[in-house]
């Protein structure tokens, strides 16, 4: 084989420092082969490309993927990997912190490409056939490039596909008491980057400035991506994305902040609070109150056995009797190595809640005078959420 740009051989096991256990990892691929059998599943197949959705690849391979691409056929053999790289070469390893391999291949596949749509597939293709596999799971067919998937199911003849996606939602939504340990990081990190607000935070400066602050924060402390949401507005602030951020911080503005950090090792978090500059509104202090009681009552509600669509919608039943607007979206929503995961707090989701599921609920009170995010992550317990965060639920005021 020749020298390759993107080899695991390459690479040096200590440029990668965040690692998930072993026995994590043992216990994840355990669960999942198990499960796998029940349902008659040789191989599972995975896809991806970020590190925001995505991230049953990282729960099963450990890999977090850079922005191109890589597939994963997850079997009770190993895990075979095909990523981006050089015809005959073998995919990145990111630093050796992927384990269980058994094919390690590259092809210099691009989505921007049409014409290496196939290339992909067609590693998948003679790994599928050289086992013998005739039952193949599909698991998060939104992320799955659609040229991979026409490509097998036209190519593989007697060979049956299942969507595995709920099969893998319903593993990963119940945290281990390892990663309840890594989300209680994930959290704390969150605090101290939230901590530094009040030294950043001025009049005169653009939301992106502030936003930039931040990010460059959760860079230094090695997080794998992040998002910082930031809002000025004098009666009704909400959070915009970085490219929607040039807008000054005006005197008697409320800027809302919203941290959303992937930690080091990939799992995520989210923390927002509500800045004041200068003294707060009484309607904006009665809706941060709301918004704070509203948060820990449908927390209350997480217990093990109850369905997020009944939360959801007693949620929206208080907004609407208190004179708030009710939420169209949703207001709270598992996380893991995806930034958003099951369950979700809708009239749709399916799952009930379970011991140790890792949420995060932010409740918005929002009417023509004011609005109030109040952002926590929680654990569902037998006594209802228990809140991570240790930061007080307050309306913080700047006024200097």
């Amino acid at each position: 084989m020749g020298a390759t740009r993107f080899s695991m051989e390459a690479d040096r096991p200590g440029r990668f420092r965040f690692r998930t256990d072993e026995k994590e990892m043992e216990r994840r691929w355990k669960a999942t082969r198990e499960a796998m059998k029940r349902q008659e599943i040789d191989c599972l197949v995975l896809w991806g490309d970020n590190q925001i959705f995505g991230g049953v690849q990282k729960y099963l391979t450990d890999l977090q993927v850079p922005v191109y691409p890589h597939g994963f056929l997850f079997s009770q053999e190993g895990i075979s990997i095909v990523g981006h790289g050089d015809w005959g070469g073998a995919a990145c390893g990111d630093y050796l912190c992927c384990r269980d391999v058994i094919d390690n291949i590259s092809v210099p596949f691009l989505p921007s490409i049409h014409y290496t749509d196939r290339y992909p597939a067609e590693e998948f293709c003679k790994i599928i056939r050289r086992h013998g596999w005739k039952r193949v799971g599909f698991v998060a067919m939104n992320i799955l490039p659609a040229g991979v998937y026409k490509y097998m199911t036209e190519s593989l003849t007697g060979v049956s596909f299942v969507d595995a996606t709920d099969m893998m939602d319903q593993i990963k939504a119940v945290k281990s008491p390892y990663e309840l340990e890594q989300c209680e990081k994930a959290v704390r990190l969150h605090e101290d980057i939230l901590a530094a607000v009040p030294s950043i935070l001025r009049v005169g400066r653009t939301e992106r400035e502030v936003s930039l602050a931040l990010r460059h924060l959760a860079d230094d402390m090695y997080c794998s991506d992040f998002m910082v949401l930031t809002g000025a507005h004098p009666v009704t602030p909400g959070g915009n994305l970085y490219l929607y951020q040039n807008n000054t911080i005006q005197r008697g503005d409320y800027v809302y902040i919203l941290v959303e950090l992937a930690a080091p090792g990939g799992l995520w978090a989210e923390l927002g609070r509500t800045y004041s500059m200068g003294e707060p509104s009484q309607a904006m202090e009665k809706a941060w109150k709301d918004a704070v009681k509203l948060e820990n009552d449908l927390a209350a509600m997480c217990v093990p056995g109850a369905k997020p669509g009944d939360i959801f919608l007693a949620g929206n039943r208080w907004l609407n009797e208190h004179g708030y607007a009710q939420e169209g979206h949703f207001y709270a929503h598992g996380q893991g190595y995806d930034i958003v995961d099951r369950p979700v707090f809708c009239e749709e989701e399916t799952m009930t809640l379970k011991e140790n599921m890792y949420f995060s609920m932010h409740p918005r009170c929002k009417n023509k005078d004011a609005a109030a995010i109040c952002v926590d992550n929680f654990v569902v317990t037998k006594e209802g959420g228990r809140r991570l965060s240790h930061i007080p639920q307050e309306l913080i005021c700047i006024d200097y």
